[in-house]
């Protein structure tokens, strides 16, 4: 989902939470983002109120629940790196399957603020499936969602090891650029397009 479907910026959502915390920027960001705490946060084992205790706990974070949720989640940016016209494009022709390392913040926030969600037949969210990529169990949700053998599938995303994991579960996988070049990968796997142009 992000920088695939929904383009972000972390200093965003940072500069909001840093101006209501009692220690350094650089400091905080280490709390925010110290894997015994966001890994577990992404797989659905520990909820948001949870995190949030942490972060108020450990990163000296002074704002509320509700208010922590809008800042987290303040670094989606309002534009969409594949238009939503080329998702309808393709939603006509094939199911679409989302496949996204998030949290349940951010999926709440997205699904009030955007209206991707629709273009989706699944959805394979990590803190649901208790996997995050490049781990082969999220790709298998995604597999036994589309109902089709891995090869059949095509799946994109901007991270190196990501399309790795896919691709070693048998899945042909494409690193995420630019829409033009996606398409060029879509045509090039067999995926009817119809001269779409971005």
């Amino acid at each position: 989902m992000g920088k695939v479907v929904l383009d972000f910026d972390f200093d965003l959502g940072m500069e909001r939470l840093v101006g209501k915390c009692g220690l350094p920027p650089e400091e905080f960001k280490k709390v925010l983002f110290d894997k015994n705490w966001i890994r577990p946060y992404e797989r659905g084992e520990i909820s948001t109120a949870a995190y949030h205790r942490y972060l108020c706990d450990a990163g000296q974070l002074r704002m509320e629940l509700a208010d922590f949720n809008e800042s987290w989640s303040a670094v989606f940016l309002p534009d969409l790196l594949i238009p939503e016209s080329f998702l309808a494009h393709l939603r006509q022709r094939y199911p679409l399957i989302l496949v996204s390392n998030t949290n349940e913040s951010h999926v709440d926030y997205i699904a009030r603020h955007y209206n991707v969600f629709q273009y989706f037949d699944a959805k394979i969210f990590s803190h649901v499936v208790g996997s995050l990529k490049p781990d082969r169990r999220i790709y298998e949700a995604a597999i036994a969602a589309s109902g089709r053998p891995p090869e059949a599938l095509f799946f994109i995303d901007d991270r190196e090891e990501n399309i790795r994991g896919a691709a070693d579960v048998g899945i042909r996988a494409h690193q995420f650029k630019t829409v033009p070049i996606l398409i060029e990968a879509l045509r090039l796997h067999g995926v009817d397009v119809h001269e779409f142009r971005n």
